[in-house]
């Protein structure tokens, strides 16, 4: 029994897939059955029950599951913790972010991290928040970030990042700031997807100030921030986004922001992981690395609309 054939087994086992073990690991499927076969003969037991599409654990590999895991975990600590001595840094940092943080806050945080421990193979993948938590849920990413709490009682979230929300118009509107949404029904409005954090919590002012979608003139939905500022910047409509997001195009005066009075609080941003699964000890440094960094990233927006 091999240590690499532990990591494939929990990887299939937390995933219930072989393809997508696979692909977290950086291995072929075929490779990863032949592990898992591997495995199997050298205890005898079958591992996985296959039905149709799905896998599951067997008993048996319900059994060893737990030690598996605390065997890998154990081995992951050994080596971070002699990694002074050796040099030797060797795992995989899988992190599923929102659009915001994953387009503007954690590429450039990632870029200093790896820089200070090479040898770090990572994977980002870029969801809304409600997505993202799911994934957390279902074993796919090890850390996640978002901008609004979902399964609370199944996840932990750590704060990492307040930011605020602007109004952002065409170049050729100008509004007074800290004006109310009631004073802008009778604008074009284009909104992110209901996945969305930021739609999120946009919805929640809404009902606060008494008004729902149906009492604005929504012109259409945009599954990503670059088409919703473009289809801005053209004149298309108004939206609502992070400050952050609307920075670049604020500074290139290819849009305008303002400051909405139903919206002077900031939010924040969220690192979560599931409650029940130990963090490898790379993702526990990039935590804390990222959370006494946060403030690199805070300041990039200083000059947003107060």
């Amino acid at each position: 029994m091999l240590l690499h054939q532990l990591e494939i087994f929990t990887q299939v086992a937390e995933k219930n897939s072989f393809s997508k073990a696979a692909q977290s690991l950086f291995l072929s499927q075929s490779t990863v059955s032949t592990h898992i076969s591997n495995l199997e003969h050298y205890f005898g037991q079958k591992l996985f029950d296959r039905l149709g599409k799905e896998i599951v654990l067997t008993p048996f590999g319900e059994k060893l599951y737990p030690w598996a895991r605390e065997i890998l975990n154990v081995k992951d600590r050994a080596l971070w913790e002699m990694k002074g001595w050796t040099t030797k840094i060797d795992g995989h940092l899988h992190i599923a972010a929102s659009s915001v943080p994953a387009k503007y806050a954690i590429p450039p945080l990632l870029a200093k991290f790896l820089g200070e421990y090479k040898g770090i193979q990572f994977v980002l993948d870029q969801s809304g928040s409600e997505i993202v938590a799911e994934k957390l849920l279902n074993g796919d990413v090890e850390i996640g970030v978002l901008g609004k709490q979902y399964h609370e009682d199944q996840l932990t979230f750590i704060p990492f990042l307040q930011e605020k929300l602007v109004l952002i118009t065409p170049s050729n509107i100008c509004l007074n700031n800290h004006i109310s949404i009631t004073e802008l029904v009778d604008y074009p409005f284009i909104f992110r997807k209901s996945d969305s954090g930021t739609q999120a919590n946009v919805v929640q002012m809404l009902h606060t100030s008494g008004i729902t979608l149906s009492d604005l003139q929504v012109a259409g939905y945009c599954d990503n921030l670059e088409a919703l500022k473009e289809s801005v910047r053209e004149g298309i409509g108004i939206s609502i986004i992070s400050g952050i997001a609307a920075l670049d195009y604020v500074k290139s005066r290819q849009i305008n922001a303002y400051e909405l009075a139903e919206l002077t609080k900031k939010r924040m941003f969220y690192f979560a992981h599931h409650k029940k699964r130990t963090l490898s000890p790379w993702a526990e440094t990039f935590i804390h690395f990222c959370l006494e960094s946060a403030g690199l990233v805070s300041n990039q927006y200083a000059s947003l609309p107060d």
